[in-house]
């Protein structure tokens, strides 16, 4: 609707329903549409936790399956991070240091 049109409805509704009805009138239809918003929020919210744990059985799943195919040490091994070190091509972790430190301590004290 255009600007144009709802102010004809709103002089027609006027004269047909009077100062004192129409702002009756427009309190109920303000509370009706708040309500109509709240429970619109409400159903989002809903399908966004349904999806939402969807999601996580999906992944719990995959984690079952793979738990299942290869022992637990094996897992933790897999999901382990590790870091590159670009200069031998090798993987290592954070404490590659000879002393223990982390290499961001070890820069740090350089």
């Amino acid at each position: 609707m255009d600007f144009p049109e709802i102010l004809v409805i709103l002089a027609v509704a006027f004269i047909f329903l009077g100062p004192e009805r129409m702002i009756e009138v427009a309190t109920k239809l303000g509370e009706f549409l708040r309500k109509i918003r709240e429970t619109w929020d409400e159903l989002r919210y809903q399908l966004y936790m349904e999806s939402l744990n969807r999601k996580i059985d999906q992944e719990s799943k995959k984690v079952e399956e793979h738990t299942e195919d290869e022992g637990v040490y094996d897992t933790l091994q897999r999901l382990e991070p590790q870091e590159v070190d670009e200069e031998h091509g090798k993987a290592g972790t954070s404490q590659d240091a000879s002393d223990g430190a982390s290499e961001g301590t070890k820069k740090q004290a350089d």
